[in-house]
């Protein structure tokens, strides 16, 4: 299951301004990979911030699954970096939803903490992951980090952090003016080597 909000722009007077400046809609997506089918979606207007609320599509998606999946995977951006969401989906006990494991992977939003502990990875620990690019290197490693904001349900398995640096080659910035940018995603998919993990959570 991907899941993801989009901005579609609109001329219409009644459509609202959207994070990015134009006015427009915000809906929220939820796809099955394999099948690239939609499975639920939510219209929302352009101002609706894209974290809000989007266990509501993540529970209509799963219930609109056959009964022939047995086997449940789930990737997101940055806006399904939710505690309701993650709590959710970490809960094999949820309600409304298919029991057993939901392997996920998650985008994060970054904090001060998160970024001062990828800092601290050892440089050994970096390992090359994708397709070689341009000027770029790509890199992901393990990161010791235990949020603040407590997401897993009491007696689950604790999360799992994986961080992501991209470094510019040659002196080479990005458009923010940095030569060095870090992401991180979190999951609970513990049986993955780092870069399966991320190769399989941009996998769009």
């Amino acid at each position: 299951m991907d899941q993801d909000t989009t901005i579609i722009e609109s001329r219409k007077q009644e459509a609202l301004h959207t994070y990015e400046g134009p006015r427009g809609y915000q809906p929220m997506l939820a796809v099955w990979a394999e099948m690239d089918a939609v499975l639920a979606d939510e219209f929302r207007d352009g101002n609706v911030p894209a974290q809000m609320a989007p266990l509501t599509v993540a529970k209509a998606a799963f219930a609109a699954l056959p009964k022939t999946v047995t086997t449940y995977y789930y990737r997101g951006d940055s806006a399904c970096h939710e505690k309701e969401l993650l709590r959710w989906l970490a809960n094999e006990k949820r309600e409304e939803g298919p029991p057993g494991c939901i392997g996920f992977a998650i985008s994060v939003r970054m904090s001060e903490a998160l970024r001062e502990a990828i800092l601290e990875v050892p440089e050994k620990e970096w390992k090359a992951y994708g397709e070689p690019e341009p000027g770029i290197d790509r890199e992901c490693a393990e990161v010791v980090f235990v949020s603040n904001q407590q997401a897993e349900p009491k007696n689950s398995q604790p999360l799992r952090y994986i961080a992501i640096r991209l470094r510019q080659r040659q002196g080479g910035l990005f458009a923010d003016g940095s030569s060095v940018r870090h992401f991180a995603v979190l999951s609970n998919i513990w049986d993955w080597e780092a870069v399966k993990l991320i190769e399989w959570r941009y996998t769009m």
